[in-house]
């Protein structure tokens, strides 16, 4: 055996036991997936989730979210950005398609789609909702979307596990957001105004700072903080107009 093979082997090893059992059948997708991307960040991430997706199911905890009704309230707020009826929606992180769920639940019919850096993810989303899109891979790599904008661009806890420079990745991802939404881009994080935020292993913005960041960028923007003592969901419009859409009342 070659020196080459002898690595793979022994990569595919420690990727199994990393993994729970559940996604060790899929441990060569994952695997695949690992070596696509360049940054450790990203390693992480998609470890990280098949593990937990493996321990956990169908679960909110395979999010890492505390409960369901902490994720949906979430859902709650980058709802009320302005989805309507009819539009089209690209889901940035879109895990195993929760927010589908909670759509639907809420009468809201979307065109939509949904992107994750994780393959065990997308493929438990597809299996959930297969009228659907789901595809995997990154924003900020490439993915081959089925179109080329879409309404609304959203995303839903994708920051709090950057380690390297994560200002820098918040603000880039939003960017790339913005480049491919007609109407506008709603994200959450965890906030730096939370108790105790400088001793937490996560990822906190400051609100504030992101705030005056994005005013820069668009012609509105809004800091939400209503709903979490934790958390903030920041609303970026490309117009006037389709800030009319807001459906929450500062």
């Amino acid at each position: 055996m070659t020196s080459s093979s002898l690595r793979s082997l022994f990569a595919d090893l420690r990727l199994s036991l990393r993994l729970g059992s559940t996604a060790r059948a899929a441990a060569p997708a994952v695997r695949e997936a690992v070596q696509r991307v360049s940054h450790d960040d990203d390693r992480h991430t998609i470890t990280h989730f098949s593990r937990l997706l493996s321990r956990h199911g169908h679960s909110h905890a395979a999010l890492e979210w505390n409960s369901r009704e902490s994720q949906e309230r979430r859902f709650a707020a980058l709802a009320d950005v302005g989805l309507g009826a009819g539009d089209t929606l690209l889901d940035v992180g879109c895990g195993i398609g929760d927010l589908v769920a909670w759509l639907e639940r809420a009468g809201l019919a979307l065109d939509y789609t949904g992107v994750d850096l994780t393959p065990l993810m997308v493929e438990t989303a597809q299996a959930r909702f297969p009228d659907r899109a789901f595809l995997q891979g990154c924003l900020l790599n490439g993915v081959a979307l089925p179109r080329p904008r879409f309404d609304w661009v959203v995303a839903s806890g994708i920051f709090a596990h950057r380690r390297d420079r994560p200002d820098a990745y918040m603000r880039a991802m939003i960017e790339a957001m913005l480049a491919i939404a007609d109407k506008g881009v709603a994200v959450n994080s965890l906030s730096l105004k939370a108790e105790y935020a400088h001793r937490w292993t996560l990822y906190h913005a400051d609100p504030d700072t992101t705030l005056a960041w994005a005013r820069e960028r668009v012609p509105r923007a809004v800091l939400r903080e209503d709903y979490d003592p934790n958390d903030f969901t920041l609303y970026l419009y490309k117009s006037e107009e389709a800030a009319r859409g807001l459906r929450w009342a500062p």
